[in-house]
């Protein structure tokens, strides 16, 4: 069955686009969510045998449960728009044509908002209000618990911004936004107008910088509030930024302004200095990322996103343009080939402290020296395999957490030959001595009853000195950076 379908006397109309009425009716003053609801039921219906016509479709696409389509089309059905239908739990939806949409206005008390109504006429003189906005007005107050006198407050604020002929939309948007804010009561509304004429000087800077023509609005003020309070800038460098941005596009709108300022909130740049540091140095970014890229062997037209997402933190953290460039290099080496995967590598990188080219070297060259001794050992204990990581974690308890020397740990491996499990062996001898608290070989080998054991062949502990690692070697290098947890 179909979740939502028109009406019979609405497939029988030549159209299904938007009625006017629902725009001029409904839309300013409905919620957000049954909005939503009520026009993608609307793009269901021009398609209702459809497979996806269905509730679950509108819970998947609409991130909305179950409970919360059916509440949206209930409301809409107090306003006559569709009609609910429901058996054994199945809901089928059915959209009504608006022209045979007669409102069912609750009912008002007249003596109740008489003065009421009287007040936003006399707000209001540029043009006689009908009683379909004084509804609209009054059904605000009653779903929002507003009183008519705080409501008038806005009524008289939105007046004075755009004039005595202003529409019912924008009043009803406003107070809406307002109430949404939590702005409900006259001291709150009072504080609410204040703070806003405060920032009208202000405004009117930011437009003389920005070189903006048109008329300044309350929504150009909410703009630079945010601007001023979520995002913290101050005016000075605001203004900085609008002349930046006037001399650059001749697009002198706030909202192109506002772009500019929510990337640079985004990159925690927030003074004019560090703002021009950023454009001057963009082009070596720029640079840096197509070069990371190459030896990543990948491609991207725009880098633009890169460089936010990922190069400019990676700098932030310490790490220089040769030095990313170095890890992006060990990367592919390794099949690491995509910016997500590089940045997992720089991450664990930094948390080991490691953020120059050096001390990545460095590192690169202990790890692989801990995995030539421990591949010596393996062939000692004639395992052909490659080192792995239990291998790693024996090899770390022996020397870091029991402190042994590597006499000692060669002399557990020659007892360990022709052992099946030959290194979990060693791994056993090696923790009963620490247990025991044997702490040199004589004692170890006393232990052991004088085993003869030959202890001739020891590892190699030359120190690291080389540069160019060999595909095999970085592996290693690799493997062991993923046991670190980021």
């Amino acid at each position: 069955m179909a979740f939502c379908k028109y009406s019979s006397s609405l497939i029988n109309s030549e159209t299904i686009s938007i009625d006017a009425k629902f725009l001029n009716d409904y839309l300013a003053i409905a919620p957000d969510e049954c909005l939503k609801v009520y026009l993608f039921g609307l793009l269901k219906c021009q398609n209702s045998a459809g497979r996806d016509n269905s509730i679950d479709n509108f819970v998947n696409v609409l991130n909305l449960s179950k409970e919360d389509v059916i509440n949206c089309f209930l409301y809409w059905q107090d306003q006559n728009v569709v009609q609910v239908l429901e058996n054994n739990g199945e809901y089928e939806i059915r959209y009504l044509p608006m022209k045979d949409n007669i409102r069912s206005l609750k009912k008002i008390e007249s003596k109740k908002y008489s003065s009421f109504v009287q007040e936003i006429q006399d707000i209001i003189k540029g043009r006689q209000i009908n009683p379909n906005e004084f509804y609209k007005y009054i059904d605000f107050i009653e779903t929002n618990d507003v009183k008519p006198c705080d409501f008038n407050m806005i009524v008289k604020f939105c007046v004075e911004k755009k004039g005595d002929n202003i529409n019912a939309n924008y009043i009803l948007t406003v107070a809406k936004t307002w109430v949404d804010e939590g702005i409900r009561t006259a001291e709150k509304i009072e504080q609410k107008i204040e703070d806003l004429t405060l920032l009208s000087s202000d405004v009117n800077s930011v437009a003389k910088a920005l070189k903006f023509r048109g008329n300044l609005s309350i929504e150009h003020q909410a703009l630079y509030e945010k601007w001023l309070k979520s995002y913290g800038f101050n005016l000075n460098n605001i203004l900085l930024i609008a002349k930046k941005v006037s001399s650059k596009t001749k697009n002198y709108s706030f909202e192109t302004l506002d772009k500019y300022l929510t990337k640079y909130y985004e990159l925690k740049l927030f003074s004019f200095g560090e703002i021009e540091e950023y454009e001057t140095n963009k082009s070596s970014l720029i640079e840096l990322a197509k070069e990371i890229n190459r030896r990543l062997g990948i491609y991207y037209e725009s880098v633009d996103n890169e460089i936010e997402t990922y190069i400019l933190p990676w700098e932030s953290r310490g790490f220089d343009d040769k030095t990313l460039e170095s890890v992006a290099q060990y990367c592919f080496s390794c099949g690491i080939r995509s910016l997500s995967g590089m940045n997992e590598v720089v991450q664990k990188f930094y948390k080991l402290g490691l953020t120059s080219i050096n001390s990545i070297n460095e590192y690169v060259g202990e790890v692989l020296e801990v995995d030539n001794r421990i591949k010596e050992i393996l062939e000692r204990l004639e395992l052909n395999r490659k080192v792995s990581t239990y291998d790693r974690s024996f090899y770390r308890t022996w020397t870091y957490t029991y402190h042994y020397s590597e006499d000692i740990i060669n002399f557990a491996v020659e007892l360990s030959k022709n052992k099946a499990n030959a290194m979990q062996y060693a791994n056993a001898i090696l923790t009963n001595w620490h247990d025991k608290k044997l702490t040199n070989l004589e004692d170890i080998k006393k232990e052991s009853n004088n085993l003869s054991v030959t202890t001739n062949s020891k590892m190699n502990t030359k120190s690291f000195r080389q540069r160019e690692f060999t595909d095999e070697e970085l592996n290693a290098l690799f493997d062991n950076l993923d046991e670190i947890d980021l």
